[in-house]
């Protein structure tokens, strides 16, 4: 009982989750564009705090601690899957290249 009232009196949740995260923005084209990456999994309130604490010494910047919502963390991972993955070749892609070399052979000759 005294566990329970000792946790409704903290600052956290003890069940809650938090990750830590990184916001990078960038202008492009004179737009200013930005997105938010997670660095690490969720966890506890004092591990996530770690994490952060560590990620600052290794002098990372634009770094944040967030409450994990499932929704919102799993946008988050879908966002940063679809911008770390690489785009294949087509053969449309090869055929522009190819052309590219001719012009570029003609030229030089």
């Amino acid at each position: 009982m005294l566990r329970l009232l000792l946790a409704r009196a903290s600052k956290t949740d003890p069940m809650s989750k938090y990750f830590v995260s990184k916001t990078e923005v960038l202008i492009i084209d004179g737009r200013i564009d930005g997105y938010e990456t997670p660095l690490t999994k969720p966890c506890t309130h004092d591990q996530a705090v770690e994490g952060l604490r560590r990620y600052k010494n290794l002098g990372i910047k634009n770094i944040h601690l967030c409450k994990h919502t499932t929704k919102r963390y799993n946008k988050l991972i879908r966002e940063y899957n679809k911008r770390r993955k690489e785009v294949k070749l087509t053969v449309a892609d090869i055929a522009q290249m190819t052309e590219q070399a001719a012009e570029a052979e003609e030229k030089n000759e």
